[in-house]
């Protein structure tokens, strides 16, 4: 050996002699030995007194665990699989491998093995580096401790540098662990931390990647193998290298035997054994398309609710263990997902409408109404990225706005805005199509529409135009509204944006889009739901959450380091009174309308549930190239959207008609789902509507036009705060031509306020029968008085009958009336829908 080889040797064997002695004391005594004491022994106290040695140990990366609502696993969060357990659920031969392998003095050193350092002190010296380390599981626990809790690379390279200064560093911090931690808490926080190749970190990670049983069921040479591995976790790994495997496994098999932990004729028998691996390299799930129930999106959504909404940092929930518990139902996920599917065999119609390799998107998340939980976010697709397979996409279509609008299910939001003002629900307006906004006349935009069909009628109150879903009245409730704010902040307090996104809200408002009540904009099918949802439950808006709770390693509620508070605080995503409970329960009452069954013209009616009071209403885009049914009961609400991403022809209708509408497919597709998730959720009512604002501000109608001119009449009505028009058909009354015949509403009503005085003219002819008035003309058709005047009384009274007629032997049948026969037979004439 060199003269300087010899040096360093001595130096190193110092400066460890001195750590395990406790500094200056040792060291002063073995330098003497070395040709120097003095102030040689001094400097080399002071350079292991200097040492930093500070160790703020924080737990290792740990596995998230996210939860279904019945505690089934969605997904995982890591970048390392390690899932720690107690040293008594490690089973017997694991630990004793281990010790044998990597430190067989473990249980007589105080965490730095003088012995074997002195031999690795020699080798080192001799090849002129740091070859080798005869670290012993403390001293390996410290090194590993500080290279995964290491926040940049500057601090992984400090863990692991092949140095002198390094290794004293880990002695020094062994020696003081040793202090304050049993043998067997570290040798548990040893076997919970180690890389154990295949991706598994610990014990219990490597047991279920390679055998998939706990590490207390593993034999001898299973638990030899995985102990092997600890040395070179590429090497060894048994997935890619299983001979080297075996040749390690072997070795620690019999270093087991040689110290005792095993028999000679255990460890014969344990070589013979192949390498066998059952668990195949299994691990956690950490990919959404991988998500149970074909809940994928529901996956996606939870992500991005912990990351964006939250603000999880995402190393924090890669690394931090913690269990996350969401409120996702399979069941309810499986029905949705089903119904969609199965919608157009429901029909007999073609089987691939809405299929999952269907071009054309249909969606249904489904919501608690008392809570906002998200319980299920159905579609016809499946979560991935495989650009071959139609099936797949990654775009989360049941959250992200799409589509050509969701048509008129926007017609809540004036219905709000209107009673919110008092209008009442039986506010007439005479809107026959075509019918052109008045707002967007007035900057100067021809804007006109007309209904779904000529059957509408022209004059409709407010509760019957909602349910019965008329454009002509809504775009006139605008103009009677007099503007778009009002609709759009209404709109927003219900939750159709998310807080703070009102980007949306404000453009609208200062465009007064007069569009926007038939509900032409990319829509998000969860906060429509969500908007319903804050009338279903009585005005509070509860804001969509998939979380129920949080909690961290320790099972207590996670806390954000920064602010010290939960990061999810379930309740705090309710607000009441976004509507008024009144507005929310009269509107409720109209909307049962839509889908209950005996109210005609409604729209809604395949998606009711015998058994269920159900209230919704349907939507159809422009062009039938979207369509929409939001459905709820007091307790459960889901929004259907329907749309093609990429083609703008008509959605199909039931039976494969061209243009379909929101009482179809949608309507259709909330039943099927429903049918199964209702009997799960029980049955429940709404509240009756409120009186106050069914009537609105009404007053007595004091003008009376009739007889008027209608330059009068007009005068009469703008003095009392009516507004009146002309109706544009004239009546015939024995009136002069040209006056006022008749008003809607007549004098003396209650109205609301602003209430519009429709009124028509007289066309100067009697109807037919009526008798003259002093001075018209019988050429009118009027009945001269002459011809009306009551007969003259004979003189003697008419000879009576010397018998009673004849009465028919047998009462005539009952039968009809000539009124035509409508549904059941109890139509007026109507054609029967």
């Amino acid at each position: 050996m060199s003269s300087r080889a010899f040096n360093k040797m001595a130096t190193i064997v110092k400066l460890v002699a001195a750590i395990a002695a406790g500094g200056l004391v040792l060291a002063a005594m073995l330098f003497p030995a070395f040709g120097g004491a003095g102030a040689a022994a001094k400097s080399t106290a002071s350079a292991v007194n200097d040492l930093d040695t500070q160790f703020q140990e924080s737990n290792p990366a740990l596995v998230t665990t996210v939860l279904a609502a019945n505690g089934q696993p969605l997904v995982h969060y890591y970048n390392y699989y390690r899932e720690p357990i107690p040293l008594s659920q490690m089973g017997e031969w694991l630990p004793k491998a281990i010790v044998a392998v990597e430190d067989k003095r473990f249980y007589e050193h105080k965490g730095v093995d003088l012995q074997g350092m002195f031999r690795a002190a020699v080798q080192n010296a001799v090849k002129g580096g740091v070859s080798q380390g005869a670290s012993t599981l403390t001293q390996q626990l410290v090194k590993n401790t500080l290279f995964y809790q290491a926040k940049t690379q500057k601090e992984r390279d400090a863990a692991t540098e092949q140095s002198l200064g390094r290794k004293l560093r880990e002695a020094k911090i062994a020696l003081n662990l040793e202090k304050t931690l049993t043998k067997d808490q570290i040798l548990e926080k040893y076997l919970n931390l180690m890389n154990m190749g295949g991706g598994a970190y610990g014990v219990r990670a490597a047991a279920q990647t390679y055998f998939g049983v706990e590490p207390a069921q593993l034999d001898i040479a299973q638990a030899a193998m995985i102990a092997g591995i600890v040395q070179n976790p590429t090497k060894y790994n048994p997935l890619h290298n299983p001979d080297q495997t075996k040749k390690r496994r072997d070795v620690v098999l019999t270093l087991m035997a040689d110290q005792g932990k095993i028999t000679t004729a255990q460890r014969d028998e344990e070589i013979k054994k192949p390498i066998t691996l059952s668990g195949n390299g299994a691990k956690p799930s950490r990919s959404c398309s991988e998500a149970p129930n074909g809940a994928g999106f529901y996956c996606d959504y939870v992500w991005q609710y912990l990351t964006q909404n939250l603000g999880i940092p995402e190393a924090t929930l890669k690394e931090g263990g913690l269990t996350i518990q969401t409120s996702l139902n399979p069941s309810y996920q499986e029905s949705a997902n089903n119904a969609i599917v199965s919608a157009s065999t429901s029909f007999n119609s073609d089987p691939s409408i809405y299929g999952y390799a269907d071009q054309r998107i249909a969606t249904m998340p489904i919501l608690n109404v008392k809570d906002g939980q998200v319980l299920a976010l159905g579609v016809n697709k499946k979560y991935g990225n495989d650009p071959n397979d139609p099936s797949q996409t990654v775009f989360n279509y049941p959250v992200q706005p799409n589509g050509d609008g969701a048509g008129s299910v926007y017609k809540i939001f004036p219905t709000v805005a209107a009673l919110n003002e008092g209008t009442g629900i039986n506010f007439e307006l005479n809107t026959p199509p075509p019918y052109k906004s008045k707002i967007m006349a007035q900057q100067g935009i021809s804007y006109e529409v007309s209904n779904a069909s000529p059957n509408y009628p022209p004059k409709l109150p407010l509760w019957k135009a909602l349910y019965m879903s008329s454009n002509t009245y809504f775009v006139a409730l605008e103009d009677h509204i007099g503007s778009l704010k009002p609709i759009t902040d209404a709109a927003y307090a219900m939750g159709l944006w998310a807080p703070g996104d009102t980007k949306i809200r404000d453009q609208i408002a200062a465009e007064n889009r007069a569009s926007f009540t038939l509900g032409p904009e990319a829509t998000s099918p969860l906060r429509l739901a969500v908007a319903y949802a804050t009338i279903a439950n009585r005005g509070t808006k509860c804001e969509p959450t998939p979380i129920m709770w949080i909690a961290g390693p320790d099972a207590k509620t996670a806390v954000n380091p920064q602010t010290n508070k939960p990061w999810y605080t379930p309740g705090t995503n309710c607000t009441p009174g976004a509507v008024s409970q009144g507005v929310a329960d009269t509107i409720n009452q109209i909307l049962l309308k839509d889908v209950m069954p005996g109210n005609p013209s409604q729209t809604g009616k395949r998606a009711y549930v015998p058994g269920y009071q159900i209230a919704g209403k349907t939507g159809t885009a422009q062009d039938n190239r979207a369509y929409s049914f939001v459905g709820f009961t007091p307790d459960i609400i889901a929004s259907v959207l329907a749309f093609d991403p990429k083609s703008n022809k008509p959605l199909p209708s039931p039976g494969g008609g061209e243009e379909g509408f929101g009482g179809g497919y949608p309507a259709r597709i909330w039943n099927l789902a429903m049918q199964s998730i209702l009997p799960q959720v029980g049955a429940s009512y709404f509240p009756p509507q409120d009186p106050a604002v069914a009537n609105g501000k009404t007053t007595v109608l004091n003008v009376n036009c009739v007889g008027q001119s209608p330059a009068n009449c007009k005068s009469m009505a703008k003095q009392a705060g009516y507004p009146a028009e002309d109706s544009g058909t004239p009546v015939d009354s024995t009136l002069p031509a040209g006056v006022v015949a008749s008003q809607d509403p007549p004098a003396g009503s209650a109205v609301p306020e602003g209430t519009t005085i429709t009124y028509s003219v007289s066309t100067g002819k009697a109807p037919a029968g009526q008798p003259c008035q002093p001075g018209q003309d019988p050429a009118t058709g009027c009945v001269p008085a002459a011809q009306t005047s009551a007969p003259a009384q004979p003189t003697a009274p008419a000879p009576q009958p010397t018998a009673p007629a004849p009465q028919p032997t047998a009462a005539p049948p009952n039968g009809g009336t000539g009124n035509g026969g409508g549904n059941n037979g109890n139509g007026r004439g109507n054609g029967g829908g």
